[in-house]
């Protein structure tokens, strides 16, 4: 992995977000000058665009950091395509293996580079917005550069319990072409939320789907509040939202082993009453498991306009390109007895195509987002922030165990562990919360994984960057 520094976290120049090495630096058509840009609200709004829309590359929360590398390297699959095998085996050198790892490093430092330029030139041009824009795009930005840190830190450096005081990664927060030094993985945690808090704080009353709006909706926008700013204010469930940033929180309170105000944000959300559950009689419809998930329980996602034929068929089935599959034996490990027969998940998740021997995940066919902070992850974290089993009994009535209560005295440890091998299958976390926690070896299938949980960074950044 060859590259320097200076060229993906000094952050001048080369951005992505229209698809182009020299988007701000060129002038036709979408592509514009950076002093154009943000001339405008419209162009702030946009530049806050770009950035989810690189995120929902395939080499980002489109495929590597969600669905991809991150689940082959949480061992969800049990085969994947042949020259994929190398990520299963945490062979970090291999061709492939460092491919996938590389442009998750560059990728993210891109999309921050992006936050940065935005907030470098926003409070100077306060006064092209209209009413509450500002705010929105402020707190987008600073959010969304919390976010992208946070995911770089859970791969490329040591855990928060095995190493708070060890090396971490470089936090950038300005436009600059001089290397960035490293921090501590607590300096870059304490970075993540005095950037998330200060954008909740900054968005709280202007959100639609804020605490400041008595309700929200995404079905059909009747009120003009939602339609102000050329559809700025729609969809934002597909954006890094007030309660997507309270969630944000509780899942790095939670890293941090803040448990206190893990809780205090995980309930927030929950109690907020914006998302719900989803119930059987849902079930009965003919929307797909992941568009229910969506409608219902999703809090923050992205938006991917071809996600069947672009991600679900490029990841799962026998005429995919990496073939990610979850055999029948291990799928009855995971969803165990009785899942295996009432969890709404295992009957509803997956698919067999005409024609094909093997069922392969199904969760993002019928939809078109990908989740990155969903409510049933609230109730697992308010069941291990707070000891109560009855935040993960809630979730369980509502995956079809309401006849199944948890026992009085259950392991409370290993239900939330079992719940999350269910409930993330394709999204990317299953990995980091082995990793937040400490697995010596992975449930049920001896991986070792002594050594494996920090991603190599690039061998440039290690010789230009002062990276330790």
């Amino acid at each position: 992995m060859k590259y320097s520094i200076v060229k993906y976290i000094g952050l001048v120049g080369a951005l992505l977000l229209g698809g182009c090495n020299d988007w701000l630096d060129v002038d036709p058509k979408s592509q514009i000058k950076q002093e154009v840009l943000f001339e405008s609200e419209a162009g702030f709004r946009d530049a806050l665009t770009g950035i989810y829309t690189v995120m929902a590359r395939k080499q980002m929360y489109g495929g590597n950091e969600t669905m991809g590398f991150l689940d082959m390297v949480g061992q969800v699959y049990t085969d994947v395509a042949y020259d994929y095998t190398d990520v299963l085996n945490y062979d970090y050198e291999a061709t492939k293996v460092e491919q996938c790892i590389d442009t998750i490093w560059r990728g993210n430092y891109n999309a921050i580079a992006n936050c940065n330029h935005i907030l470098a030139n926003i409070d100077e041009r306060k006064n092209v917005f209209s009413s509450c824009v500002y705010e929105a795009v402020k707190a987008e930005a600073m959010a969304l550069r919390g976010f992208l840190h946070f995911d770089l830190l859970r791969g490329f450096a040591p855990s928060y319990l095995r190493g708070a005081d060890k090396a971490a990664i470089p936090y950038v927060e300005k436009v600059t072409n001089e290397p960035i030094a490293q921090l501590t993985v607590a300096e870059v945690i304490d970075k993540v939320i005095g950037d998330v808090e200060t954008a909740r704080e900054l968005i709280r009353e202007v959100d639609p789907i804020g605490p400041a709006h008595d309700s929200y909706t995404e079905q059909g926008y009747e009120t003009e509040d939602y339609i102000q700013g050329d559809g700025f204010w729609l969809y934002r469930k597909s954006r890094l939202n007030y309660y997507g940033m309270t969630a944000l929180l509780a899942r790095v309170y939670l890293y941090k082993g803040d448990k206190e105000n893990a809780l205090e944000c995980a309930k927030e959300v929950i109690d907020s009453k914006k998302f719900t559950l989803l119930e059987e009689s849902q079930l009965v419809t003919t929307k797909t498991w992941g568009l229910l998930c969506s409608e219902n329980e999703y809090i923050s996602s992205l938006y991917v306009y071809d996600m069947e034929k672009g991600r679900s068929d490029v990841y799962f089935g026998e005429e995919s390109s990496m073939k990610c599959h979850i055999s029948d034996t291990r799928r009855a490990s995971v969803f165990g007895t009785p899942g295996e027969d009432i969890d709404w998940r295992n009957q509803n998740m997956f698919f067999l195509k005409t024609g094909e021997a093997k069922t392969y995940v199904g969760k993002y066919r019928g939809v078109n987002r990908i989740p990155l902070l969903k409510l049933s992850e609230m109730y697992l974290i308010a069941a291990e922030a707070s000891g109560d089993k009855g935040y993960l009994q809630t979730l369980r009535d509502h995956r079809g165990y309401v006849n199944y209560p948890l026992e009085e005295n259950c392991d409370l440890a290993a239900e939330i562990e079992a719940e999350y091998r269910k409930e993330f299958i394709a999204e990317g976390q299953l990995f980091y919360y082995y990793k937040r926690l400490d697995y010596v070896t992975l449930p049920e299938m001896g991986v070792v994984m002594t050594g494996n949980y920090v991603f190599p960074m690039p061998d440039d950044e290690i010789e230009f960057g002062d990276i330790k």
